[in-house]
């Protein structure tokens, strides 16, 4: 029997994808598709995409430097994008005027955008782990994800010691798995296969 082997899944393709998941977001919040077309002038959009570009590179590791030239931008217009003030942004969104989006909003615009995306993929990953385990008859990766909800990834060890409090896996206390994982935990997924590692280790699961 031959085995494929698949190529990993290019960087840049996963980047792309998250950026249109993205601007839909950024569609909802500013009001939706029939708002945006009665936009007469859509010259903020290369600005607002830039900006989910300048966020997912920050996240990856880049620095202002690297991610200005990698957008073809200023170090100054990357860092208005990064430090803009989302919260400020967010109380004027949805009857935003398109005369008022500059590199500044289109990066708080850019930022309320990035929470909803990574919030629906969180609950997109637990609803997967519950699914999955529950077909295998393993319940302990359901309740784990059932308290990670609402958490905002990635994540160190102190807030998952509040956050999953008095669990017990497998007879081990979750202080003793979470002092024997890596941090930081990145997603519901990357903190089920962590304590799945740290109980295979310990010889709880083969």
């Amino acid at each position: 029997m031959i085995m494929e082997i698949k190529p990993g899944r290019d960087v840049e393709e996963d980047r792309d994808e998250k950026v249109l998941r993205m601007l839909v977001e950024a569609v909802k919040l500013m009001g939706g598709p029939r708002r945006i077309s009665e936009m007469r002038n859509l010259t903020w959009l290369p600005s607002l995409i830039r900006a989910f570009y300048a966020i997912l590179l920050r996240e990856a590791g880049y620095t202002y430097e690297e991610i200005a030239e990698k957008l073809g931008i200023t170090r100054s217009t990357v860092e208005r994008m990064l430090t803009a003030d989302e919260e400020a942004v967010k109380m004027k969104v949805e009857g935003i005027d398109e005369g008022d989006i500059d590199e500044h909003v289109a990066g708080g615009i850019a930022k309320l955008a990035y929470k909803e995306h990574v919030r629906k993929a969180v609950e997109d990953e637990i609803e997967s782990i519950t699914t999955t385990s529950q077909a295998l008859g393993i319940d302990w990766p359901v309740r784990v994800a059932s308290m990670l909800k609402g958490l905002d990834f990635p994540v160190d060890r102190d807030v998952l010691e509040s956050r999953l409090k008095d669990v017990r896996i497998l007879g081990v206390d979750i202080d003793d798995i979470l002092g024997g994982i890596e941090y930081p935990v990145t997603s519901p997924v990357d903190l089920v296969k962590k304590i799945s590692n740290y109980l295979r280790k310990t010889g709880k699961i083969r």
